[in-house]
């Protein structure tokens, strides 16, 4: 073993600062962009919104009977604070950025009551005992947001400490409040809650043949029932109509607005793409920093925090702006090559991939990524998310591209006219597509016909 010194000459990629700035700026949508200017507006000094043209007022008069030497005390104090104010100063809000505000207060989903609110609210409108009120607040807080109830009833009284006949009586309570179904222990229990009492066709399927009927085998349930299979069917339609997860909809939705901050013109038979940077108030450098940096000149404190205030500024609003370039570059590519899908409509959508794009303007795969992650695109079939042109494809008969989406939109409409009393199998879509030309193997038919939502052939008959 020895120590030795050599040189040796390699290559590393190092992410400057302003590289990262970029990234992180390029995969930010219209609104978190937004809100990303306006917490660097607030933050950064060196910011200024550029505010729109408008008719310059006369200058306001001085009082009258207001000291001369008052009045040149309030223009030095006016003066003072528009230039030395700091971050405190007052900052000059855009009509345009007032307006955002505004529709995004006014777009706001409301919050809606969760179950369990709901189910409280409807404790409070009956008399009940407060022992047995207490208890059924506690059944409700159990629910799972489906709305049924997997604690055990003995685990609820050992945790309230009161008898297991309290709690059943208070989850007996809670089972006739609304939605109907919720506070069922099973599936089998949530049906029977929404069925009711009785003993008709449908309460015997339920209690004697959920598996069979979850499964669709209506014939063995007319052999175990010793019934016809008309009256299964007309039990089994109604069995259809009834809620397996009544607290589903008292879920909280996703509050997220969608706002398209791309579109497309048709200009002379071509659809041009233009970015919408209304939603982000115009902004610049300025121009007090000058002034701060010639006065600051004997002060290297001063001097070295406003050039990094100017120089966090400059590298904002140049991702901003190859963040919009970037995206209408790409944008413009994508519907260069899916102007069939802009002109006939959603059923010509090719096949596309990243690289694709990537290589056509010149950018790496992950910058296309980027761009179509979570911008949407304000098509003449409604706004859509860029990254949906992205799409994979077989080849066809003749040697063409069909993106899978059209191949989805295939199988539904052969499924749409099939017989529901002989409901077509994997193996009959595949021959199916082959007569159209979408020559693919089984397996691959079974993926597609899950990804468009078409339940298999045995679930799907009708007796």
């Amino acid at each position: 073993m020895k120590l030795q010194l050599s040189a040796r000459v390699e290559q590393q990629q190092i992410l400057a600062p302003q590289l990262i700035l970029s990234m992180d700026i390029l995969q930010l949508n219209s609104l978190d962009l937004a809100a990303r200017v306006e917490k660097e507006f607030m933050e950064n000094p060196a910011l200024e919104v550029i505010e729109p043209t408008a008719p310059t007022p006369a200058p306001e008069e001085p009082s009258e009977g207001r000291d001369p030497e008052v009045q040149e005390l309030f223009d030095l104090l006016d003066s003072y604070e528009r230039r030395f104010g700091g971050e405190e100063r007052p900052r000059p809000v855009s009509s345009a950025a007032s307006d955002n505000k505004h529709e995004a207060l006014a777009n706001h989903a409301d919050d809606s009551a969760t179950l369990a609110d709901h189910l409280h609210q409807q404790l409070c409108e009956l008399e009940l005992d407060p022992d047995l009120a207490a208890v059924c607040e506690k059944v409700c807080d159990e629910l799972d947001p489906r709305g049924y109830l997997h604690s055990e009833v003995e685990e609820i009284a050992a945790c309230v400490g009161v008898s297991c006949e309290l709690v059943e009586r208070a989850l007996a309570v809670v089972q006739r409040l609304d939605p109907c179904g919720v506070g069922a222990r099973d599936l089998r229990e949530c049906l029977l809650l929404q069925l009711g009492e009785g003993d008709e066709i449908e309460h015997r399927i339920v209690r004697r043949c959920l598996p069979d009927f979850l499964e669709n085998r209506l014939p063995r349930i007319a052999t175990t029932l010793e019934m016809s299979l008309d009256e299964v069917n007309e039990g089994v339609a109604l069995l259809r109509t009834l809620d397996p997860q009544p607290g589903r909809r008292f879920e909280p939705g996703d509050p997220q607005q969608i706002r398209p901050e791309i579109f497309v013109d048709e200009i002379d038979g071509r659809y041009t793409v233009r970015i919408e940077e209304g939603s982000v108030p115009r902004m610049r450098v300025s121009p007090d920093c000058a002034t701060l940096l010639q006065e600051g000149a004997q002060n290297p404190q001063v001097l070295d925090y406003v050039r990094k205030k100017m120089e966090s500024a400059r590298w904002l609003l140049h991702a901003v702006e190859q963040r919009n370039r970037t995206i209408r570059d790409i944008a413009q590519a994508i519907v260069d090559h899916q102007h069939q899908f802009f002109r006939r409509g959603p059923g010509h959508l090719e096949a596309l991939t990243m690289q694709t794009i990537a290589d056509l303007v010149g950018v790496h795969i992950s910058t296309v990524s980027r761009a179509a992650n979570g911008k949407y695109i304000e098509t003449p079939y409604g706004s859509m998310e860029l990254r949906r042109f992205f799409t994979g494809g077989v080849e066809r008969a003749d040697g063409g591209i069909e993106s899978r989406d059209n191949v989805c939109g295939v199988i539904r409409e052969i499924v749409s006219d099939e017989d529901a009393r002989r409901p077509l199998s994997d193996s009959q879509l595949t021959r199916r597509l082959q007569e159209r030309g979408i020559d693919i193997a089984r397996r691959t038919v079974s993926k597609y016909r899950e990804r468009a939502g078409i339940p298999q052939a045995r679930l799907r008959k009708r007796y």
